[in-house]
């Protein structure tokens, strides 16, 4: 299906094979329409599918393609369209392998394909008035009211209430505005009235206030309607279906072609979809897929044994801050998962590498995951926790309010999770890159999660000389050579959990009872010894960037695996000397003052943490206007590897004598910190590694364009790293960049491309390379 095509009016359109499923199965995959409708076009009426709506958007889109002189051009001017996705694209060019290459990198902001897809490609919504259509429960008490006025016209009241919107916006101690509700009810035969601004949460009594049938509701939102709606679904925990979410980016695509920008995923496909002479490969941060890998089981090993005290004794997790609440992004709907599944429905699979292994066994895509269940032999072992708490008719524990570090209830992206897991939720196959992968989960989007690395680097690594040489031998070694580093016999591989099933109350004498799950944040509990995923094909078993790393020698290219290494080694130490200064994007600091300056942390403006961590001296929230109160974040610094593991060498060293206190907070995040850096340059490691794959793939002597796309981070750590392989944008008009790191969330994404990202021919030859 994947690759079929329809004739229709007389042309080809390919139709993506999830959409062709969904049209075959429609009635099981699409839940019914909302009444407002507003994901399905006007001519389509239920019970017209969402699939449906998709492939209507496409044929419209291949209609327009057919009017144009050249595939790119805009259909009434001629112009070459915009594209709109990534932040920059940097070219550069090169020969590698006896191929000669153009590596295009593509560096995004991970937004949102519902953002990149707004009017004239301003991913910031534009906000206003927007009607609420008058129902049963609209009623309102004028108590609680923000502000009237009567004798206002209804523009007049519009204009009232946002002047008083704008002096909220300015004052830090006010309430968010959005959502506010402006009720303007009409007095007899006048075209004047009394107009009345309520808080978003204000109550609704319709019996106690009732609202005439001539008063006009209107709501401070969003005034993009197809954002407004999905956003709202997402803030109300619905688990939007990706067919559904595809078919409104489909149609609002053809509203951005006639403003004279197309979308990068159809400038992609139409670069790899192409007849051209030129090999296109493509690179995403995206997860592994299953077909790279099989399982690998040691018959000799147990699974793994019940946790160490000190971890049943971790506190319970808490809720979710505060400041997620009112935040739509719950992990679906990001543009780099939406460019996955187009490039995937149409790009022959040997031509796509997805390169992010942090998730490897545990993909988020329902059917990546399915698909790493089929490599399993037989089912995974129950958890040996799991029969304790059975045998001890464990109960449940429950957080008391004091222990809660947060007034809020969880958000949405902890309901889709843990929604996620009640249904047909099966154990994720283990591997080793999703064990240290849950670092990042920990540290960046769940830190309410309590999962704790520290006793496995205190007692099972041990030293910095040992995680040193582990790290490197897992990566570019094999995994039982990785394994004879560490300190893991009996005694110790119960502190090998990060996480455990049990929770072990701190009152003297207190029975053991049954912690709550952890909604699919830590899909690996243990280090994975008894079976785990490995490269496919190899023996003895690696894990799959050593894999490629192994092909890549095999191939002739250990050279360039060894500078890979020596690259990889250097990026991690020059971080892990500095966190905070390393850290440009400040999630680590952020994480560190929520763990161990908590008065500041609960005290700062958060939205931001690229400014907080730059920044010298952060505003009190509480007390605004104070410089008094104000925080010297500047003072604050995070320690460097050595300090930082000479703590948890503290804390081993008191487990070795028989403690069993639980890590504290400063210890548990350092030890993720620690964890984390290796994988994040890790990504960085398997794009530039794939990077040479991807030439291997193209015959000898064959002109070979790689479009790697990748969060900027990524990308540039991928641009240093070719740069000292001797690629270069020599001979490319502004130095083969086009778009830029930083852009204002008010700015236009759309950018227009140079003539070499419309005909990759005109890339070759490429100039010679300089050492």
């Amino acid at each position: 299906l994947g690759s079929s095509c329809r004739r229709i009016n007389n042309h080809s359109l390919h139709i993506p094979g999830v959409v062709t499923v969904a049209l075959l199965h429609a009635s099981r995959l699409i839940k019914p329409c909302r009444a407002r409708g507003v994901f399905l076009p006007r001519q389509l009426s239920p019970p017209a599918t969402a699939a449906a709506a998709a492939a209507e958007a496409e044929i419209e889109m291949a209609k327009q393609n057919k009017k144009q002189k050249k595939p790119s051009q805009d259909v009434d001017s001629g112009v070459q369209l915009k594209v709109c996705g990534p932040a920059y694209f940097q070219t550069m060019r090169g020969t590698l392998l006896g191929r000669e290459m153009a590596l295009i990198l593509c560096g995004e902001a991970h937004e949102d394909a519902i953002d990149l897809t707004r009017q004239n490609c301003v991913v910031e919504s534009e906000e206003g008035w927007a009607s609420v259509s008058p129902c049963s429960s609209m009623g309102f008490d004028g108590e609680e009211a923000v502000a009237s006025q009567d004798r206002l016209t209804l523009q007049g009241a519009k204009s009232w209430a946002e002047r008083i919107i704008d002096k909220m916006d300015d004052d830090d101690d006010a309430d968010d505005p959005d959502g506010m509700i402006l009720l303007f009810e009409p007095e007899q035969n006048s075209q004047r009235g009394t107009a009345s601004l309520f808080p978003s949460d204000a109550a609704r009594d319709v019996v106690a206030h009732p609202v005439s049938k001539h008063a006009v509701l209107l709501e401070w939102a969003d005034l993009d309607a197809g954002a407004r709606e999905f956003n709202r679904r997402r803030l109300d925990g619905e688990d939007v279906p990706v067919v559904e979410h595809d078919s409104l980016i489909a149609q609002r695509k053809i509203e951005r072609r006639k403003e004279g920008t197309e979308l990068f995923d159809d400038w992609l496909l139409r670069h790899a979809c192409s007849d051209s002479a030129v090999h296109v490969e493509i690179v995403l941060e995206g997860p592994v897929h299953a077909r790279e890998v099989e399982l690998h089981v040691e018959p000799s090993v147990s699974p793994a044994p019940a946790a160490h005290e000190c971890l049943r004794a971790i506190e319970l997790d808490s809720d979710t801050d505060s400041d997620q609440e009112d935040d739509p992004d719950d992990g679906t709907g990001a543009f780099i998962d939406y460019l996955r599944r187009r490039v995937e429905s149409q790009v022959p699979t040997d031509k796509i590498h997805a390169v992010d292994p942090r998730d490897l066994g545990d993909a988020e895509d329902p059917a990546l995951r399915a698909s790493f269940q089929k490599l399993l032999h037989k089912p995974l072992p129950a958890d040996v926790e799991e029969a304790e708490l059975n045998g001890l008719g464990a109960a449940l524990a429950v957080e008391s309010e004091e222990d809660d570090e947060s007034d809020s209830d969880p958000g949405s992206k902890t309901r889709r999770r843990k929604q996620g897991r009640e249904e047909n939720w099966r154990q994720p196959v283990p591997s080793w890159e999703a064990y240290f992968g849950a670092a990042s989960e920990l540290l960046y989007y769940s830190p309410f999660i309590k999962g704790d690395y520290a006793p496995f680097l205190a007692f099972c690594v041990g030293s910095q000389a040992s995680l040193r040489r582990f790290f490197k031998t897992l990566y570019f070694g094999t995994v039982p050579e990785a394994i004879a580093i560490l300190q893991l016999d009996d005694s110790r591989r119960p502190l090998s959990r990060l996480r455990s099933l049990a929770y072990q109350p701190p009152e003297p004498g207190a029975a053991l009872q049954r912690r709550p799950n952890d909604q699919g944040m830590i899909p690996i509990r243990a280090a994975p010894l008894d079976c785990y995923l490995k490269a496919k094909g190899s023996h003895p078993p690696r894990t799959w960037v050593s894999g490629v790393a192994e092909r890549l020698r095999q191939a002739g290219a250990g050279d360039l695996v060894a500078a890979a290494e020596a690259w990889y080694t250097s990026d991690v130490e020059s971080f892990l000397a500095d966190p905070k200064a390393s850290d440009h994007d400040g999630d680590y600091f952020v994480a560190w003052l929520r763990e161990v300056h908590r008065d500041i942390f609960d005290d700062i403006d958060r939205t931001d943490p690229e400014e907080i961590v730059k920044s010298t001296w952060a505003k009190s929230e509480t007390h605004p206007k104070s410089k008094k109160h104000r925080h010297k974040l500047g003072d604050i610094t995070i320690p460097d590897f050595d300090a930082a593991f000479a703590e948890l060498k503290s804390f081993g060293d008191a487990l070795a004598k028989g403690s069993t206190r639980s890590s504290t907070k400063r210890e548990r995040v350092l030890a993720k910190m620690l964890v984390d850096i290796y994988q994040l340059r890790l990504v960085d490691l398997a794009m530039s590694l794939s990077v040479a794959d991807c030439a291997l793939a193209a015959g000898a002597g064959q002109r070979v364009v790689v479009v790697l796309y990748a969060g900027t981070d990524h990308t540039k750590s991928v641009t240093e790293f070719w740069r000292s392989r001797g690629f270069s944008n020599t001979g490319l008009p502004k130095q083969g960049l086009v778009g830029k790191e930083n852009w204002e969330d008010d700015e236009p994404r759309g950018l227009d491309l140079p003539s070499y990202l419309h005909d990759f021919g005109s890339l070759f030859p490429v100039p010679p390379m300089r050492r």
